[in-house]
């Protein structure tokens, strides 16, 4: 596994940091942890964390819907500051592009949902 932080963002006490894990399978996790107010008030959580896997052949379809964007890479459409994984999630919905979802915390508990 290769780890890498992509951006960490911090704005009226949040603190929201993302980056990526690529897997020895060839799948690709997109991480995104936010703390501070936001997170209590959305969640209740000191930290929320979100995970979204994408596998190869996702990941593929991704590339392409990110230049139609005007973004050259995964990591220029995260590093921006524009858009949350939220909103990275909601692209691929419309797109077709599968994902599995993780969201977790320490009073809100897990949430998963597969790729379908």
């Amino acid at each position: 596994m290769r780890r890498h932080e992509v951006a960490r963002f911090e704005r009226a006490g949040d603190v929201r940091t993302v980056g990526t894990v690529e897997r020895t399978d060839g799948s690709l996790e997109i991480r995104e942890d936010v703390s501070g107010p936001s997170a209590l008030i959305a969640y209740g959580d000191e930290v929320h964390g979100l995970r979204v896997t994408f596998t190869e052949v996702e990941q593929e379809k991704l590339t392409g819907v990110l230049v139609e964007t005007g973004r050259s890479s995964l990591e220029e459409y995260l590093a921006s500051g524009e858009f949350a994984l939220i909103d990275l999630m909601d692209l691929c919905d419309v797109a077709g592009i599968g994902y599995s979802f993780v969201g977790l915390g320490d009073k809100s508990g897990v949430q998963f949902r597969p790729a379908s």
